[in-house]
């Protein structure tokens, strides 16, 4: 263990249990809403800014100096089509499945641009703004830090498993390792710790409503509460017991399983309807993607967004450390733009397959009457509407059963990459090779579950959304030092031999 990184987030915790606890629901959710509003209206346009200029450096470096580069001089692990299957499949999640069924109508009830509700207009942006979230401009932020960490493993052939390590070449080996490198590792697990309760946070509601829907049981702080440390503790057995083959054969299912789903859908659903959408609103989004991008409604003071756009960046920002590890693990001999365009066209492609068939379907629902969505937002909430969505699926009752089979697992999956990445992060003198002692993975599994336990117990979105926004501010320091090093290194780039060749 690494004390000086292990306890300074671990009393962060703890404090933040106490005050949810000991307060009302009530008087914590206004409290947290006074965060948000705060660091979202002083800090977004800055937060946009600052993710416009990542998607230039993804251009920057397709046609830069830098583009024929290659991520060392070793031959890539993977097959161009295996790569790229790797990222086009990494963000078949829960998240997809449960923002690809609603998020359109956020937009629909709270246009942007001071828009009619519910009007044509409304309808119109409401699926752009879902493929502008989840597109190429959310993943140039993956694909930089990618970059930065491909060159570290491969170019600099450095084995690195903490954050501060990448910053070595701003500050030096020696205060890297002393108080400064602590300090910015410590910082960095309290923001991930908050980016992975949002992810728990935001999903678990449509996991309750599945549950609910086909057990017929109510939906109450008891019954969160044991889903959420169904998983902690389910994570913890499979950590302790060392069943690493059932752990990476759940993360295979869930790719398969989360892509028949989506074939299905678009084969047995409204295929028609689901083209159509998607092909109206993917010329949306390039009609307007300026606009977008750099939209903070000064004017019409909707909260659009801050209530989607900003809090989408800082989620994105607050894993963004643990997504370029993997992408940059994975892309060995890489050209640096064959990596960039790869990684962008394979996770926008991957995100957006997700989105236009299940956006589309929960359109089509939506426009034909079928789905009352207002009003049941309006009584049981988000996850009610998507469960009263995907229970006019072809096969229903079968189909519920399957997602949240599908859920469970992709929680399970989301949770052994969080914990692996704490433990990594909080075990002192590893190397890439090593693995973190058991007890660290199961302590980190069930201290999520209970931060998680304690949104469910606050209630509502909001509370899981701001706790992204507040681990967003200390991961956008640290990932503003990664690249500032990062760019003074640049000029120690070896030729590689395939260049000498060339």
């Amino acid at each position: 263990m690494e004390p000086w990184v292990f306890f300074p987030p671990l009393l962060f915790v703890v404090a933040f249990i106490i005050w949810v606890f000991k307060n009302s629901p009530a008087v914590v959710a206004k409290q947290l809403a006074v965060a948000y509003s705060f660091v979202t209206d002083k800090f977004g346009g800055i937060l946009e800014l600052y993710v416009v200029v990542l998607f230039i450096l993804c251009l920057y470096f397709i046609f830069g100096p830098q583009a024929n580069k290659r991520l060392g001089d070793e031959k890539p692990d993977f097959s161009t089509m295996s790569w790229l299957g790797m990222i086009f499949t990494s963000f078949a999640g829960l998240g997809v499945l449960t923002w690809g069924s609603i998020e359109f109508f956020y937009y629909i009830q709270t246009p942007p641009f001071g828009i009619k509700p519910f009007s044509t207009a409304a309808y119109s942006w409401s699926m752009a703004y879902p493929l502008f979230h989840w597109g190429f401009t959310a993943w140039a932020m993956n694909t930089i830090f990618g970059l930065v960490f491909a060159y570290l493993f491969f170019v600099k052939k450095k084995d690195v498993i903490r954050p501060s390590t990448a910053c070595e070449p701003l500050f030096g080996e020696r205060l890297v390792k002393r108080w400064l490198g602590k300090l910015i590792d410590a910082l960095f697990v309290i923001g991930f710790v908050c980016g992975v309760t949002t992810c728990i946070g935001v999903n678990l509601p449509t996991i309750i409503a599945l549950v609910t829907k086909i057990f017929g049981l109510q939906d109450n702080l008891r019954l969160d509460t044991g889903v959420i440390l169904s998983w902690s503790f389910l994570m913890a057995i499979l950590l302790y017991t060392g069943l690493k083959k059932g752990i990476r054969y759940l993360s295979d299912f869930r790719v398969y399983f989360g892509f028949g789903i989506l074939a299905f859908i678009f084969v047995f659903g409204p295929t028609a309807s689901i083209l159509n959408t998607f092909t109206d609103s993917l010329g949306k989004l390039m009609g307007n993607f300026v606009r977008m991008s750099m939209y903070t409604d000064p004017y019409y003071k909707t909260g659009v967004p801050q209530s989607w756009t900003i809090f989408y960046w800082a989620w994105y920002l607050a894993l963004v450390i643990q997504c370029g590890i993997f992408m940059g693990r994975i892309s060995k001999g890489r050209t640096v733009r064959e990596y960039v365009i790869g990684s962008l066209a394979a996770a926008t492609a991957g995100s957006w397959i997700f989105f236009a068939v299940f956006s589309g379907f929960s359109m089509h629902v939506l426009q034909q009457g079928i789905v009352p969505i207002a009003d049941i937002m309006a009584k049981g909430g988000q996850g009610a509407a998507i469960v009263a969505i995907w229970d006019k699926l072809p096969l229903a009752g079968i189909m519920l059963v399957i997602l949240l089979i599908y859920g469970f697992i992709a929680m399970q999956t989301l949770l052994n990459g969080a914990t692996y990445t704490l433990s990594m992060v909080t075990t002192q003198e590893l190397s890439g090779e090593e693995e973190p002692p058991k007890w660290n993975r199961i302590f980190w599994s069930i201290t999520l579950g209970v931060i998680a336990v304690a949104m469910a117990y606050i209630g509502g979105i909001r509370p899981s959304q701001t706790m992204t926004i507040i681990g967003a501010v200390p991961m956008f320091v640290i990932t503003v030092l990664i690249l500032v090093a990062f760019f003074k290194d640049l000029k120690n780039w070896p030729t590689s031999k395939s260049e000498d060749i060339s």
